[in-house]
């Protein structure tokens, strides 16, 4: 009786406490909008428009105005990228075209040092990815010149020396489709011929050991 008496008690402190935090809670989330909106009644809306009123404000104070008018949001972010427009490209005064031409200037400045050269000419970049693609080619097949086909008869004998390597040369020779799969599966089950159900009985013995027979 003692217990249930404690367990209700502290079940009762539990509730109330849960209560006290949720209060505390509200009044403190009520406290925060009433100076964020700068009145003690909320009213649905209030902080969407107080926010609206702030951003107005700050607007209007980036075009030197009293007040936020319409259309001076895109002035504003017009005058910033203008600005920005400046700094990148060096210039005190803004020009038409002067964002494109700084982006085109550095592009070709970036594929003109990727090329190996001072100044970018049209065709740069598709003649050095051109040569680097062939260097690469005649790297992979080890040959001075390419020739139709270099690439395909390169893979294939990469191919048949791995074959070679995991089978053994005279295996290698009278390679059949699968023969690999069968090499993997009887170093796995030490049996020369695999059978349907090698695996999982190689599994289980090793799981549980070999089961004893008789009376022991």
């Amino acid at each position: 009786v003692g217990n249930l008496v404690a367990d209700d008690e502290w079940m009762g402190l539990s509730m109330e406490l849960s209560e006290l935090v949720r209060v505390a809670v509200i009044e403190d989330v009520k406290a925060k909008t009433s100076d964020f909106i700068g009145k003690d009644d909320y009213k649905v809306g209030d902080i969407t428009k107080e926010i609206d009123g702030r951003v107005k404000d700050e607007i209007a104070k980036m075009r030197g105005k009293d007040e936020y008018e319409l259309g001076d949001l895109t002035q504003a972010l017009d005058n910033i990228a203008k600005d920005l427009t400046c700094e990148l490209t060096g210039r005190e005064d803004y020009e038409v075209g002067d964002l494109t031409r700084e982006i085109d200037s550095r592009v070709k400045s970036t594929v003109a040092e990727f090329c190996g050269k001072d100044t970018y000419e049209f065709g740069d970049l598709s003649a050095e990815v051109d040569r680097r693609v062939q260097s690469r080619v005649l790297e992979f097949i080890d040959k001075e010149d390419y020739e139709l086909g270099d690439i395909s008869r390169e893979i294939e004998n990469r191919r048949k020396q791995w074959v070679q390597d995991v089978l053994g040369p005279e295996a290698a020779e009278n390679y059949e489709f699968g023969d690999i799969t069968k090499k993997a599966l009887t170093s796995f089950t030490g049996k020369d011929d695999y059978e349907f159900g090698d695996v999982t009985k190689k599994l289980m013995g090793d799981l549980f050991g070999k089961r004893k027979r008789g009376g022991n």
